[in-house]
């Protein structure tokens, strides 16, 4: 690894997670969440894959969130206590297990396969983001880190890295 990639792969994911986290900031809204970290290491160190492009990061995460819900309407866990400290509500992991296998079937199916998506599925299943509003603030998010993100991504293609 050369020292000009020890120094534009940290900057890169960190000048992300920072776009994303001050504009949260800014509008008071949770638009930075787990599941962008694996998301900004996909766009910034792995652009040539195809779960780095703003297909495959947008649509991933969508179908991710929409899956959550799906597991928490199917497993009828709405109202159980989100994952906490002390410990794992039994229909949440049946809602995690649901949510996991729906979001990567429909993923491979339209070929939008994002691995950060299974964070995001885990987020809304578990109970940590579940409300509509928290669903749209994590689409939110995701649009705005690829949007920032594809020019990084294709100056980093642009330079040879794969």
């Amino acid at each position: 690894m050369s020292k000009r990639e020890l120094l534009i792969a940290p900057v890169g994911e960190a000048a992300l997670i920072l776009v994303v986290s001050i504009v949260g900031w800014a509008t008071h809204q949770p638009l930075v969440f787990a599941s962008l970290g694996p998301t900004a290491y996909e766009i910034i160190e792995k652009p040539g894959q195809p779960s780095a492009r703003p297909y495959n990061v947008i649509v991933g995460h969508f179908i991710a969130v929409l899956a959550g819900f799906a597991a928490l309407f199917i497993v009828h866990a709405w109202s159980v206590p989100s994952v906490s400290a002390s410990g794992v509500p039994f229909l949440r992991v049946w809602a995690a297990v649901i949510a996991a296998l729906i979001t990567v079937f429909f993923t491979l199916l339209v070929k939008a396969t994002q691995p950060a998506a299974l964070s995001t599925t885990l987020l809304v299943s578990l109970g940590i983001m579940q409300t509509s509003w928290e669903a749209a603030m994590i689409m939110a998010g995701v649009v705005l880190i690829t949007a920032v993100g594809e020019p990084m991504r294709r100056m980093r293609l642009k330079a040879g890295k794969s």
